[in-house]
């Protein structure tokens, strides 16, 4: 499961990194050792001229400071959507989860929860939008 986290992250960073000169968006995400059910921690900043490092020093805050230690910056964007998702509800432990940066909300949140499935492997609940503001567009983006 960690080298699936791992390789989608490289992929997000590579579709986004064109853009990180006009940034006005960041995503960090830290989860300790690649397994979700250690910790999982996200941060979204959008139109923040310095997002990068305010996403970073929010995700860095977690409560639990392996997950913060683990928190890397996913990407930057400018003009586009962010979402995260993860299948636990606060009881559950989380043993998927998934991001995406894309032009749209809908491809973003498909991206997602599709990532987020593939990183379950079948166990625990079913995943969705990881809560409030864990699907926000930057810019011009919709």
């Amino acid at each position: 499961m960690k080298k699936i986290i791992l390789a989608l992250a490289a992929a997000c960073m590579t579709a986004v990194f064109s853009h990180s000169s006009f940034a006005e968006g960041a995503l960090a995400v830290g989860i300790p050792q690649g397994d979700p059910n250690k910790g999982f921690r996200w941060s979204i900043q959008i139109n923040n001229p310095d997002s990068a490092s305010s996403a970073m020093k929010d995700c860095r805050a977690a409560r639990n400071p392996a997950t913060g230690k683990a928190c890397m910056l996913i990407g930057t964007f400018s003009d586009q959507c962010v979402a995260v998702a993860a299948n636990a509800d606060g009881s559950d432990p989380v043993t998927g989860a998934g991001w995406a940066i894309a032009p749209d909300s809908a491809t973003a949140t498909k991206r997602a929860i599709d990532q987020c499935n593939a990183s379950r492997n079948g166990t625990g609940r079913p995943c969705q939008l990881d809560g409030e503001k864990s699907m926000l567009c930057d810019g011009s983006a919709k």
